[in-house]
């Protein structure tokens, strides 16, 4: 099953192409750091906005920083915003969804109706007002992506969850005396991770937009810490004399949002082929 899931991923070169940039991008994220041995933030007024050389491949910035070391720091940055926010707003989401779809009744119009509300707010206009009340920063910026996060996840499991309860191992499991939560841990849960999974990898592409245009606004991580959407806010008033101090940030997050998208494509199509034939 899981040679036959894999073939089909690797049928779709955009799939592949997007999961190598993902894979280099986790590597840079985690590893980059530690084979620079550089500080991000060495501030050298001498050189501002200084186009790419041998010395700094992506040129600097308007503080005189090396932007490739900041890029490379940032993508550590990017990761753990993104993949904190994500995994903590599918985990209530997840839970959420399995109590609506589950129980019904009165459950699922409460749960659905609070859904609806956040639904109701465009995903950045939602992050943002979650920013305002709790103020910038790493942390609330994490905070912000869970709650954008949120009702994706939780309107997926519901539908998931809905289906999958009326099957007859279900209702055998009921008939045994099985507990609710016995049934939702071993048998519904584990029949949705394909759906979970295939959402989860495009949250984590739409996060990390989010979280660059948080900071882009002035509203994510704050400076000095290296953020590519900040780094692209830097830029934007000397994007005629220095196109590349707005250009590369601009392009790296558009590649690994757009990887990010190719994968969860590809693994919606691997993990449930009959979705594609339909």
């Amino acid at each position: 099953m899981k040679h036959q899931i894999l073939r089909r991923f690797l049928k779709r070169p955009a799939s592949v192409i997007g999961g190598f940039v993902i894979l280099l991008f986790f590597f840079t994220a985690i590893f980059g750091p530690l084979l620079l041995n550089a500080d991000p933030n060495a501030i050298n007024p001498d050189i501002c906005y200084q186009a790419p050389s041998w010395a700094h491949p992506f040129g600097t910035d308007n503080l005189g920083r090396d932007m490739f070391t900041r890029i490379v720091y940032g993508a550590r940055v990017s990761l753990t915003v993104s993949l904190s926010g994500v995994l903590i707003g599918e985990l209530i989401g997840v839970i959420l969804g399995s109590l609506a779809g589950y129980f019904g009744g009165w459950v699922d119009t409460l749960i659905s109706r609070l859904i609806d509300i956040l639904l109701a707010f465009p995903g950045l206009l939602l992050a943002i007002v979650v920013v305002a009340v709790l103020g910038s920063g790493l942390s609330n910026t994490i905070i912000a992506i869970a709650f954008y996060s949120i009702p994706y996840g939780a309107r997926l499991v519901r539908g998931v969850v809905m289906t999958i309860k009326g099957a007859e191992y279900c209702q055998a499991c009921k008939v045994f005396g099985a507990s609710h939560g016995r049934i939702i841990a071993t048998h519904i849960l584990p029949n949705s991770m394909s759906q979970i999974i295939v959402d989860t990898t495009l949250n984590l592409g739409t996060a990390i937009l989010t979280a660059s245009s948080l900071s882009f606004l002035g509203l994510g991580v704050q400076p000095p810490n290296p953020e590519w959407g900040a780094m692209l806010s830097y830029a934007r008033d000397v994007i005629r004399s220095a196109p590349f101090a707005a250009l590369i940030p601009g392009v790296i997050i558009t590649l690994v949002v757009l990887s990010f998208s190719l994968v969860g494509d590809g693994l919606r199509d691997a993990l449930d082929p009959k979705l594609k034939n339909s």
